[in-house]
């Protein structure tokens, strides 16, 4: 959300960047943590692709909302800025959305050409204030990003680890709540109604999800428990079970 063209001016840097540091997954149910890279696809914001009630997709809403801006002019933030990042905020906790990540792009360029700013933090705090209460980390700076300098270096390297960061965190809570409505779809299973094939597309999209992650044994697990669960469906049917 937020600038357009300031994103996408950005987004070939970030694509490639992204991916590049691998990150430790750790889960619950003692698991082993993992190292995986992160790849991800950005999508524009609206509001019909956050996830409804019911919902059992994991993989076709957003976890994480980014608001980009370089604003730096005050009147600007007043009268624009503040209002839009409010609206989207709204939409957010009217879906239940708590991931988010508000960045402010710093360039000098920009600065020189503006006769009423604010000094290099006022408008990182102000958004602060105004939005972030007690997740002052929900709002970062990124300074001058398309330069070639050390400066600009560690501010990327910094910005890509707390997306990372973030996106690991709203991954694994949304793939934990995916996995508990699973199991409660595989509990109701001796209910009448209840159909193997849509039970099936819920798990084999946890098995993508997997794959994607390139953690092929856990994806094979969902297969393995497929099969499992489909062959003793086949043997009470024959039973003259249901």
């Amino acid at each position: 959300a937020g600038d357009q063209n300031l994103f996408t001016s950005l987004y070939p840097t970030l694509s490639q960047q992204l991916p590049r540091e691998p990150m430790e997954w750790r889960r619950s149910y003692g698991r082993a943590p993992k190292m995986i890279h992160l790849e991800s696809n950005f999508v524009q914001f609206k509001e019909e692709l956050l996830p409804k009630e019911g919902n059992k997709a994991l993989l076709t809403f957003p976890f994480l909302h980014i608001y980009w801006t370089e604003c730096c002019d005050t009147e600007v933030y007043k009268t624009t800025v503040k209002d839009d990042i409010t609206k989207w905020q709204n939409v957010l906790k009217a879906h239940n959305s708590a991931d988010w990540l508000i960045v402010v792009v710093e360039s000098d360029a920009k600065k020189k050409n503006k006769t009423n700013i604010l000094p290099r933090t006022s408008i990182v705090d102000k958004i602060r204030n105004d939005f972030c209460n007690k997740q002052s980390d929900r709002c970062v700076v990124l300074s001058d990003p398309l330069k070639d300098s050390s400066r600009s270096q560690e501010s990327w390297n910094a910005f890509l680890t707390k997306l990372r960061t973030l996106l690991l965190m709203s991954f694994t809570k949304n793939l934990g709540k995916f996995e508990d409505d699973m199991r409660t779809l595989r509990e109701k299973r001796t209910e009448p109604g209840w159909s193997f094939c849509e039970y099936f597309m819920v798990q084999e999209e946890l098995a993508f999800v997997f794959e994607m992650l390139q953690q092929f044994e856990d994806a094979l697990v969902q297969y393995d428990e497929l099969d499992a669960l489909f062959s003793q469906y086949v043997v009470n049917f024959g039973a003259g079970g249901k």
